[in-house]
């Protein structure tokens, strides 16, 4: 086997391995871009969701549960991991869940995502899964209803983490879902609001490995480079 030939199965064994991690029992959480779904055990559904924030609006006397769905044909929401950052962002459509489906009402539509946890974020100890195990409301983000202004969002700290990426300690997957969930509380109006039960993430997400991580493109070029110098 020639020089380049080598450098090639190398460099393909490494990208492959970054791929297979991203499935059930991953070895690791791969860095790169990830496609969210709603996860099959959301407590309020149908329909099904990947966020919820309670109260979000409150538009009737009682409890007013709000969901977002990852899996509308109009909603893309996305996820990208570069090992110190999580990156949660993307349109969902979502609204007040009235039991199965939304109200028929201004605050049902495309809602826009945009959270970032870069304070906490490491391996968990002694596992494969990643979280955030910063100080409470350390990290932040927006959400952006069909009408009125943005809403902020902060993590909320529950133990020993905020949020967590993975599929837990047994690797058996996070509340029978066995590929990577996320999973993590919100706390929204923080300026006037604490936490609302139920406010959090809670989805499953899709590696992307056609969108190449740091580390996958990093790869590349040094294969490129070395068949270059072989010629």
């Amino acid at each position: 086997m020639t020089r380049h030939n080598i450098c090639l199965s190398v460099c393909a064994f490494g990208l492959a391995g970054m791929v297979a991690a991203s499935g059930a029992s991953a070895a690791f959480i791969a860095q790169g871009t990830y496609r969210l779904h709603n996860h099959p055990d959301g407590s309020a559904q149908p329909p099904q969701y990947g966020m919820r924030l309670d109260e979000l609006f409150n538009i009737t006397g009682d409890h007013d549960i709000f969901t977002f769905n990852f899996d509308d044909p109009s909603s893309d929401m996305k996820m990208t991991y570069d090992g110190t950052t999580i990156h949660i962002f993307g349109v969902a459509r979502g609204g007040r869940d009235i039991g199965s489906g939304y109200a028929s009402e201004p605050t049902t539509g495309l809602y826009t995502i945009n959270f970032i946890y870069n304070l906490g974020v490491a391996p968990v100890p002694g596992d494969d899964d990643v979280w955030v195990n910063g100080p409470n409301m350390a990290n932040s983000g927006t959400i952006q209803p069909p009408v009125g202004p943005a809403v902020n969002l902060v993590d909320k700290r529950d133990t020993a983490y905020s949020f967590r990426l993975g599929d837990e300690d047994n690797d058996a997957g996070h509340r029978g879902f066995a590929g990577i969930s996320g999973w993590g509380w919100l706390v929204h109006h923080p300026e006037t609001m604490g936490h609302v039960e139920a406010s959090d993430f809670l989805f499953t997400a899709e590696y992307l490995p056609n969108i190449p991580s740091p580390g996958a493109a990093g790869l590349l070029g040094v294969a490129v480079l070395t068949l270059r110098r072989r010629r």
